[in-house]
């Protein structure tokens, strides 16, 4: 810098300033007399100073916020750990549950049932210490507990439905399986080798195979049907007169004879305990009763084995007897 310059400079900054500060109160005004250089040393000091507090404040406030946000994430934390403990507990009711349901209903254990996980000891250690703040957060243990819930709930879930399908096809072998009496009477002829009833008189010894039994009864007295099914035939048949043929599932069908008259048609779908003829002495019969039959896989069974509930005893439950009808298996 020139020193003409610097000398005008120099002047400028030794000139003496008056400042005078005039309250608008009985208080006398204030004057204070200083430098141009003091002045402005002043203003560069006071700036320095508040832009220095400006950058300490913000480095304090961040470290507050941030702290703030550690205790409302170590807060979310717990709560989400509470929770994940809740969820594995209530697995653990799921799976015995599951254990129960399967040993109740003789199923073998899953393949790939090898218990409840859960969090380890270790596991739990180390989400304490991470709410505690003694270890960094770890994202990885948090994925892999939540994998793990998930994979649980979907293996839980693919069991309950595998035991809810046992138990609707339990339930529909039960509904499809005869276990009651057709009809209300008295046994004139049982299952198996019998004199022929139609033989001349003159005729002894002569034997016929009885594929079902004769249940005597006055004329017009309701037959009912032993068990769920569709009927396959209903009509004329030669021997057997006015007949019902139902196929009732799982290999077993159910016959009967002699009718006086059909309640229902060739198609229709019946239910156990619903009415579907009354009683007759059509086709080869020597008087008023129903010929019952029961085969299983085409082949005829004898009826005695099923005939345990009377017509007015029927009633539909939602297990039934399925774990023990008495039937034979088909």
């Amino acid at each position: 810098m020139p020193e003409p310059l610097r000398k005008k400079w120099r002047e400028h900054l030794n000139r003496k300033l008056t400042l005078v500060v005039i309250p608008h109160s009985k208080w006398k005004p204030w004057r204070v007399e200083c430098t141009a250089a003091f002045l402005v040393f002043g203003i560069l000091l006071w700036s320095g100073v508040t832009i220095w507090a400006g950058f300490v404040c913000g480095r304090n406030t961040d470290y507050w916020i941030t702290k703030a946000d550690n205790k409302v994430m170590a807060v979310q934390l717990a709560r989400i750990s509470d929770e994940m403990n809740k969820s594995w507990r209530v697995l653990a009711e799921a799976s015995a549950t599951d254990s129960r349901m399967r040993s109740f209903l003789g199923m073998a254990a899953r393949d790939d049932d090898s218990g409840v996980g859960g969090p380890t000891a270790a596991d739990a250690l180390r989400i304490q210490r991470m709410l505690l703040g003694q270890s960094p957060m770890n994202q990885v243990s948090w994925h892999k507990q939540i994998e793990a819930i998930r994979k649980e709930s979907y293996k839980r879930l693919a069991s309950f439905q595998e035991i809810a399908w046992a138990i609707s096809n339990r339930r529909n072998r039960y509904q499809a399986t005869p276990d009651m009496w057709p009809t209300e009477g008295h046994i004139t002829s049982p299952f198996g080798y019998r004199i022929n009833p139609m033989r001349p008189v003159n005729d002894v010894g002569l034997t016929e195979f009885h594929p079902g039994v004769d249940i005597a009864n006055a004329p017009n007295t309701p037959i009912y049907a032993t068990a769920d099914g569709t009927v396959r035939y209903a009509g004329w048949s030669h021997g057997y007169g006015e007949m019902i043929l139902i196929d009732n599932g799982y290999g077993i069908s159910t016959v009967y004879g002699h009718n006086a008259k059909l309640l229902i048609k060739t198609g229709d779908h019946v239910w156990r305990g619903q009415v579907i003829s009354l009683m007759g002495t059509t086709g080869r019969s020597t008087g008023p009763h129903l010929h019952y039959e029961i085969r299983i896989n085409g082949v005829p069974v004898n009826p005695m084995k099923f005939l345990k509930v009377r017509p007015q005893e029927t009633a539909v439950s939602p297990l039934g007897n399925a774990f023990d009808s008495g039937a034979e298996e088909p």
